[in-house]
C-alpha cells in the first residue's frame, strides 16, 4: 500500500522538479508520510525513479501494443500506436513531464538516470521497429531501415508533446493525436 502511495507521489515530485532536483523528502512530504516509512519501503531515489518507469513505462507498452493488435493493416497498427501512447501520456501528465524534464532526445540512444526507463526504452523501439518492418512487407511504408524510421517517428513524437505542454496542453488530445497521425501518414506512407 505505501509503495503504491510512494511512487504516486513521487512521479508528481519529478515531474516538478526533475530528477536532480528532487530529494527524498520532498517525496515523503507528498506522500504525507515521514520520511523513516518511505526509506523502509524504497532504498532510494534511483529505485523510486525506476519504480515508475517500471510502473508507467510498462503500462505504455502494453497500452500501444494491445491496441495494435486491433489494426487491420501494419500501417493501421501504427496510428493505432500513436493514438494509444499519446492518449496514454496525456492521461498520465505527470508521467510526460518525467520524460520530457530530461531534456534528452528521445530517438537517440538517451542516458537514462535508471537501467528499468532503459529497458522500456529499448522495449519500445523494438515494438515500433517491429511495426515499421511489417509495413514495409505489406508495401504500405517505403523502403528503408526500419529502426530509423521508428526513431525518426519517436522523435517527432517528443517534439509534438513538447509543443503541446509548453502550450499549456489546451488542445484537446483528440487534435494532438490527429496531428501525429498526419504527421506520420506524411512521413512513411509509401505515395501511390
Amino acid at each position: 500500500m505505501y509503495r503504491t502511495l510512494i511512487v504516486e507521489a513521487a512521479e508528481r515530485v519529478f515531474a516538478r522538479r526533475g530528477y536532480a532536483g528532487t530529494k527524498m523528502q520532498d517525496v515523503a512530504d507528498e506522500a504525507g508520510l515521514a520520511i523513516a516509512t518511505v526509506y523502509a519501503t524504497i532504498a532510494g531515489k534511483e529505485e523510486l525513479y525506476a519504480a515508475i518507469h517500471e510502473l508507467r513505462g510498462r503500462a505504455l507498452l502494453e497500452r500501444a501494443a494491445d491496441a495494435a493488435r486491433n489494426a487491420t493493416s501494419a500501417f493501421d497498427a501504427l496510428l493505432i500506436g500513436v493514438e494509444a501512447y499519446a492518449r496514454f501520456l496525456a492521461e498520465h501528465p505527470d508521467y510526460l513531464r518525467v520524460h520530457l524534464n530530461e531534456a534528452q532526445p528521445w530517438a537517440l540512444d538517451p542516458r537514462f538516470l535508471c537501467a528499468e526507463q532503459k529497458r522500456q526504452w529499448r522495449s519500445g523501439l523494438e515494438l515500433t521497429v517491429g511495426v515499421f518492418r511489417a509495413a514495409m512487407a505489406e508495401g504500405s511504408v517505403s523502403e528503408g531501415d526500419p529502426e530509423l524510421l521508428a526513431r525518426l517517428m519517436i522523435a517527432a513524437h517528443q517534439v509534438f508533446l513538447v509543443h503541446w505542454v509548453e502550450h499549456g496542453m489546451r488542445d484537446p488530445i483528440e487534435a494532438l493525436v490527429e496531428k501525429m497521425q498526419n504527421h506520420v501518414r506524411r512521413a512513411f506512407a509509401r505515395q501511390s
